[in-house]
């Protein structure tokens, strides 16, 4: 009866679920579809604002469309600063403004001049730090916060804003996971787990799956295409040592994927594009596991060790 009653209670720890309020940001940060942001303090220069967004688990924001520049104008509305860096900058290599996150190019859908023309200084010496970047973009209180290019040194004035996912996490009697609301290649999407102190998810057992299945269901990301076909998430398994192979692989460590459980889609692993599959994902629906190549972009299941993650 004792040992009945203990696995019980061991089933009922493992499926219990801590799952976070996706329309809540941690104290300062501003909740916006499915995203928070932060407004950090006056006086950094571009290269100080990015580290400082790192430094909170974010990034410099990007801004895909009018709703997000607005809702951002929104919350410096009535500050006192003079500017507020985001991510895009202007590379000396081509003269053309792209988005600098975390070192990755994206492209520009959207863009809000204030001042019509952009204008551009080139007259930079040659061992200057910021030589890619000789330009900066920032919401400008002079045009009624739209956006304006600067020298990416200045400081004198100068906000930043940050954003990262509003929490979507769930925590089993193994680990936690977090779903990053960013969508990421896969070598990348490890890089964007370890940056919040993890590494891409590993699944090793059928309640384990469910678990993370019914908290999938329940995102609200209202971005990316979630929930639509094509909007996979990246796990840590891959086969690119030898077609076939399958493993997990965490923070530079590999462990071959036991037979004990696997949850691939019927027909796969089939490795079926052209220059091959070797990169695994949850697809939408069903989110049983599919072989797909590792370049695409994908959202992220990160697995971080919980020191208070009950352990049986």
């Amino acid at each position: 009866m004792a040992r009945s009653l203990c696995q019980f209670l061991m089933v009922v720890a493992f499926l219990t679920v801590t799952a976070a309020d996706p329309n809540k940001c941690a104290v300062g940060w501003s909740f916006f579809e499915g995203s928070c942001y932060y407004v950090g303090a006056a006086g950094s220069n571009f290269t100080t604002a990015k580290k400082s967004c790192r430094d909170l688990d974010s990034k410099m924001v990007t801004i895909s469309s009018p709703e997000e520049n607005t809702f951002i104008k929104s919350i410096l509305k009535d500050d006192d600063a003079t500017g507020a860096w985001f991510g895009l900058v202007l590379t000396q290599k081509d003269l053309s403004f792209d988005w600098n996150n975390l070192d990755k190019r994206l492209p520009i859908s959207f863009t809000d001049w204030g001042n019509k023309k952009v204008e551009v200084e080139m007259d930079i010496p040659e061992n200057r730090k910021l030589s890619r970047d000789v330009q900066c973009a920032s919401f400008s209180k002079q045009y009624d916060w739209a956006w304006e290019s600067k020298p990416c040194d200045d400081s004198a004035g100068m906000k930043y804003v940050c954003k990262r996912c509003a929490t979507e996490e769930i925590c089993t009697s193994r680990t936690c996971f977090k779903l990053l609301c960013g969508k990421d290649r896969h070598l990348d999407a490890e890089y964007e787990c370890n940056m919040v102190g993890g590494s891409l998810a590993t699944i090793r057992s059928e309640e384990e799956s469910k678990t993370i299945k019914d908290f999938l269901d329940k995102v609200s990301f209202t971005h990316g295409n979630w929930g639509q076909p094509g909007s996979e998430v990246w796990l840590a398994g891959t086969d690119a040592n030898s077609e076939g192979d399958w493993y997990w692989e965490t923070n530079e460590e590999q462990e071959t994927i036991s037979n004990d459980f696997t949850d691939w889609a019927p027909n796969e692993p089939n490795n079926a594009a052209k220059w091959g599959e070797n990169c695994m994902a949850m697809s939408v629906g069903d989110w049983k596991w599919n072989d797909i190549e590792c370049w695409v972009r994908k959202f992220s299941l990160c697995e971080i060790p919980d020191v208070n993650a009950i352990t049986g």
